[in-house]
């Protein structure tokens, strides 16, 4: 596996995301999500929670993105890589060897 690749750096709308969070009685803000599937499934997840930031908290990029990607979904310049904030290249091929296996997703996770 590789080192995340950044496409964009934005940080703006934690305080926001904080002071949402904090207004909800919570104590935990989430910052990164970890997209672990690919295709339109991926896509609509991302533009589903970029909305809704936009929506609750007037910052669509308050949530950065993390996607995992093949080589595959790399070469054919998959639109959820491009929706994502950054990547991480996992091993191609079956989906037993990145978006359905739990080892994979856990390890990216933690990087």
């Amino acid at each position: 596996m590789s080192a995340v690749q950044d496409s964009t750096s934005s940080m703006t709308g934690s305080t926001a995301m904080e002071d949402y969070v904090k207004s909800r009685g919570g104590n935990r803000v989430i910052k990164k999500i970890l997209i672990a599937n690919n295709g339109m499934a991926a896509t609509k997840a991302i533009l589903s929670m970029r909305q809704w930031s936009y929506m609750e908290l007037g910052d669509e990029r308050a949530i950065q993105f993390v996607a995992m990607a093949t080589p595959e979904d790399l070469k054919a310049n998959a639109e959820y890589i491009r929706l994502a904030d950054s990547f991480v290249e996992v091993p191609g091929g079956k989906n037993l060897n990145n978006y359905a296996n739990v080892d994979v997703i856990c390890q990216v996770a933690q990087e």
